[in-house]
């Protein structure tokens, strides 16, 4: 009987760490690193930036500037982006943070003036850039301890 008990609870501690072994830490960038969110010194620097990183789901992103009149608007798709179309959920105030709780493609561009065409606008790929399908929920990681965990009880208490 002990070392049935001994059995379950080491199945749990490994089961445990394994389910956590892939946790992941979300993040908090601020756009453009050191320049922030201004017109850039070249048309591909926030390209440049964006790529340099792996974003996850949780991430957050604070679009800062400390000069001149800029916004952080985001756009619906690739081909307004392209175009630099003005229209869009607007930000206005610096500093604002973004978080992003699930895979996508995000298009972001300033919409002051001729800002966005200067190269003042990324795009933001969280996980693989593909949104979600209505698909059915998948668990997480405290549904699935406890899933195990109360499997384990199970079996310790049916042997």
């Amino acid at each position: 009987m002990a070392s049935r008990l001994c059995f379950n609870i080491g199945f749990l501690i490994v089961a445990s760490a394994g389910l956590l072994h892939g946790a992941y830490a979300a993040n908090t960038y601020t756009v453009g690193g050191d320049l922030g969110w201004i017109v850039p010194p070249n048309s591909t620097y926030y390209e440049e930036w964006a790529s340099q990183r792996t974003f996850q789901i949780g991430d957050s992103f604070v679009f800062n500037w400390t000069t001149g009149t800029h916004t952080a608007t985001e756009v619906s798709t690739k081909e307004e982006y392209d175009n630099c179309t003005k229209m869009g959920i607007i930000l206005v105030d610096a500093g604002v943070q973004v978080t992003f709780n699930e895979n996508g493609t995000h298009y972001f561009l300033c919409s002051e003036g001729t800002h966005c065409e200067q190269g003042q606008k990324m795009i933001i790929k969280i996980g693989d850039g593909i949104p979600p399908s209505f698909a059915a929920p998948s668990l997480t990681a405290a549904a699935a301890l406890s899933a195990l965990f109360f499997s384990t009880l199970a079996i310790f208490f049916l042997n």
